[in-house]
């Protein structure tokens, strides 16, 4: 960057930096910076009253221009953003094109970052920039993913013409992480007490012990809870999820033509398919499909036990299930013979299940749930700041997920299935997770090592 100050008797500018023409002052005392942007429009801004001031800006934005990736650098952040999203694929080699849910999850989180910030150019993006847009979160762990995805960002925006190389590299694998600007604060109202718990020498950290899923008298209790809600299907849903181990997602979308008790020409015996589970993000209404395959579009079947481990007859009660669900699509109240429908035939939103009818539920069966006050910072799209917002939270010790972990520990514990069949009836993506998970308690390892002081 060169800079030439001329004799303040000379006409014309003052000072040349680099592209940046210093002049003035003017009839109020301030200078005026001009230049050329990238894509051939001219700028111009004031320098303040201080020639040296004036220098500093103008620096400032030669930098800025000269370093610009080219016509394309003036392009708002806002625009781009769009523009990533519209192309729905990682910039990164071998990668596929987005989930739906990996998508709305980057566009919530991205957005995020970019709040306050949509209207900057893409050649005023700096570290000092990068550093606050992903600092715009409330846990140092969400600093780590935002830092992902603005890095993500801004090498798909390099590849397009937007960011120059330099500012592509501005947020390296191994850079330092800013303080969380948007903390989150908690002040507990009512917590169960916890027995506390030590783990065996040996055992992983992500163990799943017997007290960790649900005991017999509580999945009854919660199934007697949910029946009050729901009483076509609130305990028959309770008990196949503890008797059968499908998630939330896979379970909830189940047809009554996903039943097969009598067995089916790929297998012989009573199961249920387990080809589609809940799209999280998925739209309501005609044209859009709520169901996206399994976790790691992998399809299975399930079991259904004639009894299960509560004494509740379950391949009956489901037999049932499909007969009245089958009836009530002929009756035009279930359209798609949904095993558990809401109430208005279709099928249920987590957030909305939780919240209106699981915990509550939980809480009536003497299920242990926490209470707590949370104060957080929440964006105000009108003001374009955020403003502090108070709000009561709730959370069940054990969430309807430990039913998955209870059919784990009743197979490994009272049935003795093999790792490799709990893994493809579970729909584990790998054998070593059902090991850490389900089998590897440390006992064996301490129980061998005694016996060889016999």
């Amino acid at each position: 960057m060169s800079v030439a100050v001329a004799p303040r008797d000379q006409p014309g500018p003052v000072a040349v930096v680099g592209a940046v023409r210093v002049s003035g002052p003017n009839a109020k005392g301030y200078y005026r910076l001009k230049w050329v942007n990238p894509d051939g429009s001219r700028g111009d801004t004031t320098g303040g009253r201080v020639l040296d001031g004036a220098l500093a800006k103008a620096a400032e934005i030669d930098f800025c221009v000269s370093a610009a990736a080219g016509p394309k650098a003036v392009t708002r952040l806002a625009e781009i953003f769009d523009a990533y999203l519209a192309a729905g694929r990682s910039p990164y080699k071998g990668k596929k094109p987005w989930k739906p849910a990996n998508k709305l999850q980057i566009e919530n989180n991205l957005s995020r970052c970019l709040r306050g910030f949509e209207d900057l150019r893409a050649m005023d993006v700096t570290r000092e920039v990068c550093d606050r847009m992903r600092a715009q979160a409330g846990t140092d762990a969400m600093v780590r993913i935002n830092t992902s995805l603005v890095r993500a960002f801004l090498v798909w925006g390099e590849q397009h013409g937007y960011f120059a190389p330099l500012q592509a590299e501005l947020l390296p694998r191994a850079c330092s992480m800013p303080a969380p600007s948007l903390r989150r604060t908690a002040q507990l109202r009512e917590a169960p007490a916890r027995t506390p718990t030590v783990r065996l020498n040996g055992q992983a950290a992500g163990y799943i012990r017997d007290e960790d899923a649900p005991s017999r008298t509580r999945i009854t209790a919660l199934a007697t809870e949910l029946d009050k809600a729901f009483p076509s299907w609130g305990a028959l849903a309770t008990e196949l999820a503890a008797g059968s181990g499908p998630r939330w997602g896979e379970q909830f979308q189940f047809t009554a033509h996903d039943a097969h008790l009598d067995g089916c020409a790929e297998y012989a015996h009573a199961h249920l398919h387990v080809d589609w589970q809940v799209d999280a993000p998925g739209t309501p209404g005609p044209g859009h499909g709520r169901r996206v395959r399994p976790k790691g579009d992998k399809a299975r079947a399930i079991p259904v036990p004639r009894v299960s481990i509560t004494g509740y007859r379950l391949r009956d009660a489901v037999r049932a299930r499909v007969e009245v669900a089958l009836a009530e699509q002929a009756d035009g109240q279930n359209p798609e013979a949904l095993l558990f429908p809401a109430k208005e035939g279709g099928m249920h939103w987590y957030t909305g299940f939780n919240s209106d009818y699981l915990l509550p539920a939980m809480e009536a069966a003497g299920w242990q749930v926490e209470h707590w006050i949370e104060e957080y910072p929440k964006w105000d799209a009108r003001t374009r700041t955020y403003r502090a917002v108070t709000v009561q939270r709730r959370k069940a010790r054990l969430p309807w997920h430990s039913l998955r972990h209870r059919f784990a520990r009743t197979c490994v514990d009272i049935l003795h299935m093999p790792e490799g069949e709990l893994m493809a009836v579970g729909g584990w993506e790998n054998i070593g997770t059902v090991q850490t998970r389900y089998y590897r308690s440390g006992r064996e390892n301490m129980e061998r090592g005694l016996s060889y002081f016999d």
